[in-house]
Order: structure tokens, then sequence, then C-alpha cells
């Protein structure tokens, strides 16, 4: 549905004005995706043999219409790196609306910092004998949207309730307190003023050293000097930022499923979206979608908007190429994962650990359906004419257009759509 969208209003001079170059080479190839744009590959029917051509998928990261093997190995490459026995945290970080402006306009440095910060407290800090003296594992993902596709970057964070200690060559697990005797990782006032303070100085030195040299800074004015830069900091920093830990799952694969919903893919899911209308508002389009609040999570709410209002809002949370929005520390460093991830898991193994805490995990504000479930993969393929197998790609090869060739293939094809008038709106059951 949101590659018929990108089809409809992608090429809207309104929209294009405001995209960059990067949201709208991303638009485009979300618009081509499953259109003979992309090329076509030959598939044959594992039970009666019919032969067709079936177009390409686009392959983007930020589309979300063919990623979903992707995500699906994504989940479960994390489950095979999961520790026996072993809860873990969920941690978010956020800063305040000034430092997610300044993102809007230098993505690559600033949310790049708030990956490498949010990641460095955590392991430092671990790392110390005060709360824990070990070594965690950790594996950070991006986003820059909220339910109702606001921008608001925050980073989400899954780490160990526990770390290794390479001296010792032990598991120590995550200290227990209160009442309950529950696993806490690090007190949110300490790991709020060290996220902050170590954010405030990855931006300054990267101030000093040109990162935001080029860029539109006459949407900063007050912030033309590196001591104005440091004052308008140091302001922020002074404020009480959002940081939020919640306690170890039982079962981590829930937390893996939840952030897996969101990897190569931006915003909001296509089963969101309930109705698009291309002929609406004289020729503007609308498109209704659904989202929850916290708030309200068990209302769901429906908003309206025009075609390129929503292409607008959707692109907003593409980021630039070589933005790498998933990242992996300490054990699950790439470094480490045949060494001291090994380590822990094999001590573990040979030590049996006492279980996780018996009650029921609580339920998160921030854990919520990111979708629908999608229909099985094999029902898509399914044989037309003999009703019981399954097409299946055959290998050889796929020449794939250019990215001019495809440019003018799509032109064909919105032409092509815009030809046939519709009479009503596509509603979606």
């Amino acid at each position: 549905m949101i590659g018929a969208i990108a089809r409809a209003h992608g090429d809207d001079p309104a929209l294009v004005a405001r995209l960059s170059p990067h949201a709208r080479a991303a638009l485009d190839d979300i618009a081509a995706c499953g259109t003979a744009a992309c090329g076509l590959h030959h598939e044959l029917c594992d039970h009666c043999g019919s032969h067709r051509l079936a177009p390409n998928t686009c392959g983007n990261r930020s589309c979300p219409h063919c990623q979903g093997a992707a995500r699906a190995d994504w989940v479960a490459a994390r489950e095979r790196e999961m520790l026996p026995g072993i809860g873990c945290f969920h941690a978010v970080f956020t800063g305040p609306p000034e430092i997610g402006k300044l993102a809007r306009f230098w993505p690559i440095v600033v949310l790049g910092a708030m990956l490498r910060a949010s990641a460095d407290v955590i392991i430092t800090l671990c790392h110390d004998s005060t709360w824990l003296g070990a070594e965690v594992g950790l594996v950070e993902v991006l986003h820059t949207w909220t339910r109702d596709l606001r921008w608001h970057p925050h980073v989400h964070q899954i780490v160990t309730a526990g770390g290794w200690d390479a001296e010792a060559q032990r598991w120590i697990p995550a200290r227990r307190h209160g009442p309950a005797k529950r696993a806490f990782l690090l007190p949110l006032p300490v790991l709020r003023q060290a996220y902050q303070a170590r954010l405030t100085a990855l931006l300054i030195q990267a101030y000093e050293d040109g990162a935001f040299d080029t860029g539109p800074w006459q949407a900063f004015p007050e912030l033309a000097s590196l001591a104005d830069f440091r004052r308008h900091l140091g302001a922020q920093a002074r404020r009480r930022w959002c940081i939020r830990i919640e306690p170890p799952f039982n079962s981590p694969q829930c937390l893996l499923k939840y952030l897996g919903a969101y990897v190569n893919r931006v915003a909001l899911s296509p089963q969101r979206i309930v109705a698009h209308d291309p002929a609406a508002n004289g020729g503007a389009g609308s498109v209704t979608w659904t989202y929850v609040t916290n708030a309200e999570p068990d209302r769901v709410h429906t908003r309206t908007q025009t075609g390129v209002e929503f292409l607008a809002a959707f692109a907003q949370h593409i980021l630039p190429p070589r933005m790498v929005r998933i990242r992996f520390r300490g054990l699950w460093c790439t470094a480490h994962r045949r060494t001291k991830l090994d380590c822990a898991r094999a001590w573990l193994l040979a030590n049996q650990q006492q279980p996780p805490d018996p009650t029921p995990p609580p339920e998160p504000s921030t854990l919520t359906p990111a979708a629908a479930t999608p229909a099985p993969a094999d029902e898509l393929r399914r044989c037309p004419i003999c009703g019981i197998g399954t097409f299946q790609r055959l290998t050889g090869p796929c020449p794939r257009p250019s990215r001019q060739e495809r440019r003018r293939l799509l032109a064909e094809i919105r032409h092509q759509e815009r030809a046939v008038s519709p009479v009503e709106g596509h509603v979606l059951a």
C-alpha cells in the first residue's frame, strides 16, 4: 500500500521540493518495488512446473514491503547469540527537542553521537565495580519516529542482565535490590548525568572538528560560534532528559521481536494504512492510517492526510546512506563474539545459574504490537493453476535496470495507473 501511495504522489512537485536527494531516491525505490521497474525474474511451480515472470523487490532498507525475510533473519541471528538463562534489560535514551532539531539537519553527526554516547556510558559504568564490575553485551537500534510519525530520535538498547569478568573468568549477574529483590542495571540519575555529559562532549568535539561547517546554519543563527554552541548545549544539559530502563525479561525474545519489527523498515507498517483514495481532494489524494498512544494504549486513533503530507511525514525518517542504525557493543561486538561471548556462554552452560524471577515480566509501555501478522509467504506464492505448489525462484542472472532506466519505467507505470481514473477510493478490509 505504501508503494501505491508513493507511485500516486511521490512525483508531486510540492513533495519533491521538500525531500532530500536520498529520501527521494528511497521513495522512488519503494514506488518501484514489486513492479517491472525493478526488473523481472523467473519462477517455477514446485508441483506442476508452471512458469511465470515475477517482478523483483527494490531491496531498499527503508522499504516496508520487501524486507520481511531480512527482519526474520535478523531476529533469528540475535536469538542464537542470546546467552542461556540470562535476562535482558530494555534501555531507552532520548534528548531534548533542541538536540532533535539539530538531528534533522545533521543526522549522521547528531544521531551517531546519540548512539555512541548511550553505548559508551553503559559500557563504562558497568565496568566500574561500584555497579557491576564486568563487561555487558548490548545491541542498540535507532528510532526517529513516534507512532503518529512525529520526529523523535531515540535509541533502544538490549543489555544483558550481567556481564563477563575476563580477569576472573566468570559471569557476574546483575545485582538485586529492593523488597522484591529485582535486578537493576544502573541508577537512573547516574546514567542520565553520564549520558548528558558524554553526548554534550561528543557534539562539541564534532563542532570543533568541522562536522557542522556545512548545513543550514541560517536556521540556527544563535549557534554561529563555538562559544554559542557550548552555551546552548550547556543549557540543555541542565534539563532532565528522558531515560528509561525496563526490568529484565524472562524471555528476551519478546523484546527482540519488537525491535526486529522495525529493522529494515521505517516509521510504520503497511497494515496500519486503512484507506487510500488517490482521487480525493481534487487529485491531491488522501491517506487514512491508525496509531495508538502511550496514554491510551487500548484506543486506536485514526488520522487522514493528503498523499503529499503523508509521504513527507514518512520520508523525514529515511536516514541518509552510510548511517548505521543498528550497532553492537561489549560482548556482542563483532570482535568479541568468538572470544569473550563464547567464553561467557561456555561458563554459563557449565555452571548452573539460578533461574530467573518466577514473577511474570511487566508490560512496558513501549512494547506494543508493531504490525498485524502478514499473510504467510507460502500463501502469497501459491500457484493459481494447481493450487498445491508454490512458485520458487530459479537461480541464474537477474539483471536489474539502472537508476535512470528505473525512473523511466516508473514514470510509465505512474502514467498507466493514472490513466484509469478511480471511481472510489481503495479501501482495505
